[in-house]
């Protein structure tokens, strides 16, 4: 019975808890969305944010991307050629490393930026006010626009590289891999991409904010670990979420 009642009590509060974390994402994205709160010391500090999660990243990002695209590419046209589908090995990169991979990818690198920055100047001594929403915003728009800068420049580089690793500098079959493109994108496939980079990227800015109302442990390498868990299983569950819907 005992036993019984305290895993009740552990459920309220974990429900209580997750009301809490969703009202204050909604009210951050409020805030986001809301032109009034974008002023000039705003604006540098949301430039500041999204340089260190985007521009200083993208070099890093874009040569990981293309030597991970390569040898993908690679193994993927070798495989279907060995089972006489290479007419299909473009459209198989297209869709697992465009549309599924580099989204994932896109908010990993932004999130081990960005996270342990954000949560240190996020940080409050004990009794100490929290900062305000409009302090929140540069943190979640720059978190946000960095995982969509990285995301678009990434899946532009990968299929420039699937293209060369396939057909090298020839331009003979540029119209057809255009069309490829074209019918991979078609509008359903590009509604929901759409609404996974959005969300992926809403969930790199919001995440590591809520250190603002989170009691729990004080140690900080604690508290990033519990930030970065959530935010890793967010992330899992919208991919999985996103895969399946579709086909519902």
């Amino acid at each position: 019975m005992a036993d019984s009642l305290d895993i009740s009590r552990r459920c309220r509060r974990w429900l209580a808890r997750q009301r809490r974390l969703i009202g204050f994402a909604a009210l951050a994205l409020v805030a986001v969305l809301s032109p009034s709160c974008y002023d000039r010391r705003n604006g540098r500090a949301l430039a500041a944010v999204f340089c260190l999660g985007a521009w200083q990243m993208l070099p890093g990002y874009l040569l990981t991307s293309i030597l991970v695209g390569t040898v993908l590419t690679r193994i993927i046209a070798v495989t279907s050629a060995s089972y006489g589908l290479s007419h299909l090995a473009l459209e198989a990169v297209i869709r697992v490393l465009a549309l599924e991979l580099t989204p994932l990818v896109a908010a990993l690198f932004v999130a081990l930026r960005l996270v342990p920055i954000t949560m240190q100047q996020l940080a409050r001594p004990p009794g100490a006010l929290p900062p305000s929403y409009r302090q929140l915003l540069p943190y979640v728009a720059g978190g946000a626009g960095a995982v969509l800068a990285l995301a678009v420049f990434g899946g532009i580089s990968l299929l420039v590289v699937a293209y060369l690793v396939v057909h090298g500098l020839s331009q003979w079959a540029l119209a057809g891999y255009a069309r490829l493109i074209g019918e991979v994108f078609d509008p359903a496939t590009a509604l929901v991409f759409t609404v996974k980079l959005l969300l992926f990227a809403g969930i790199v800015g919001l995440a590591p904010t809520t250190i603002v109302i989170e009691g729990g442990p004080s140690d900080p390498a604690a508290r990033q670990m519990r930030v970065m868990a959530r935010l890793l299983a967010l992330l899992i569950v919208s991919e999985a979420a996103l895969l399946v819907l579709p086909r519902l």
